[in-house]
């Protein structure tokens, strides 16, 4: 049975629903290549708009916690002395706003889009943003390190000049970001999809390059937001542990088990997301229980390498001796602010209840008639 000559729709149209498998229903290709027989994707929908919904929720409010600590520390108690503070800065404002998104997307995980166009183009956009400046910085850090521990003596040369070296690093990372998500904001649409009815949101490239832009957009992500970064992290920490062991020190050891850790995480969180990615660009004509086990690993490696935010603060900052301080810090003023406003409250409630009392009596002995005049 040709399924698109039945229902009107262009195999454009069918290819746009196979490639992002959002609805309780996917249709895939036979053999002979043409639109064949539907997959059912209801059990897999039914996980999905439960499991992560959840989890989104889970990772936005520890990444919020975690993420907003780092820039209070930095904003009101660290002042930024380098490089490294400035990039640690910016990676925990893009967590922030990557995460400030998830909300959003786990009301549409657990049902459909019904936010409109504006706000799809525009989350869509923030969220793209945020994903590529999340690796890149991560990458930039490295690099940053690389330079400080391997090259020591030369970077002394520049610590003059360091801030002004990283904000222009950080711009030019925004800016090549930006650039990036530029099609997500152009290209996110709402639209219904042909077998359930159901409201996406989602890109949809124009007809006539849409197979192209299939291909080129999975292509970027994968190399501008995995294989580029996870190349420059590998050289530069590879490098840095290296330089390390060459000197018996404690504090040195310590920092190596800081970077493997770093490394670690990355590989761990980001690895099965982009693999799957890959596999799902390169293979095609696949069968139904296929492209359901597909569909699943997508989901779960996508809410793995989204748990990357909520761990960027543990390993670049928390485990830092002086950012425990500081987080110390903010404990104990949080603790005086809150004892010192609930005090505050408690006196001028009393105040309060002083002064109606007064006025009560006040008006009671006024209002009251006397013996003399009743």
């Amino acid at each position: 049975m040709d399924y698109s000559k039945e229902n009107g729709n262009s195999d454009e149209d069918l290819d746009d629903e196979y490639f992002y498998n959002t609805s309780d229903y996917s249709d895939y290709y036979n053999n002979s290549g043409t639109w064949s027989t539907l997959c059912k994707m209801q059990d897999i929908r039914e996980f999905m708009s439960v499991f992560i919904p959840i989890l989104y929720i889970i990772i936005f409010v520890m990444g919020i916690i975690g993420n907003g600590l780092v820039v209070i520390t930095y904003v009101f108690y660290k002042k930024m002395r380098s490089m490294t503070d400035l990039y640690l800065l910016n990676l925990a404002v893009a967590d922030i706003m990557f995460i400030a998104t998830l909300p959003f997307w786990a009301v549409y995980e657990s049902n459909q889009w019904i936010f409109g166009t504006f706000v799809c183009k525009f989350l869509k956009g923030v969220y793209s943003i945020n994903f590529y400046s999340g690796v890149l910085l991560l990458a930039v850090i490295s690099v940053d390190r690389y330079i400080a521990i391997v090259h020591a003596t030369k970077s002394f040369n520049y610590r003059g000049k360091a801030l002004l070296y990283g904000k222009i690093i950080c711009a030019v990372t925004w800016l090549l970001v930006i650039t990036a998500s530029l099609p997500d904001f152009i290209y996110c649409e709402v639209y219904d999809f042909t077998t359930s009815g159901q409201k996406l949101c989602e890109i949809r490239y124009p007809k006539e390059w849409s197979k192209i832009g299939k291909l080129i957009a999975p292509s970027i992500q994968l190399s501008l937001g995995f294989f580029g970064p996870l190349l420059v992290m590998f050289f530069c920490y590879s490098m840095i542990i290296h330089t390390l062991l060459r000197v018996r020190s404690l504090q040195r050891h310590k920092a190596v088990r800081v970077v493997m850790a770093v490394v670690a995480a990355f590989v761990v969180c980001q690895v099965p997301y982009n693999i799957t990615t890959l596999i799902e660009t390169s293979v095609k004509n696949l069968h139904c229980e296929a492209l359901k086990r597909l569909s699943l690993a997508k989901t779960v490696t996508k809410c793995l390498a989204f748990f990357h935010c909520c761990l960027n603060p543990i390993l670049y900052v928390f485990i830092g001796v002086k950012f425990r301080f500081y987080f110390s810090k903010i404990i104990r003023d949080v603790w005086c602010l809150s004892k010192k406003y609930i005090t505050f409250r408690y006196i001028q409630s009393r105040r309060t209840s002083e002064v109606f009392t007064s006025r009560r009596t006040s008006e009671f002995e006024i209002d009251t008639p006397s013996s003399f005049t009743m």
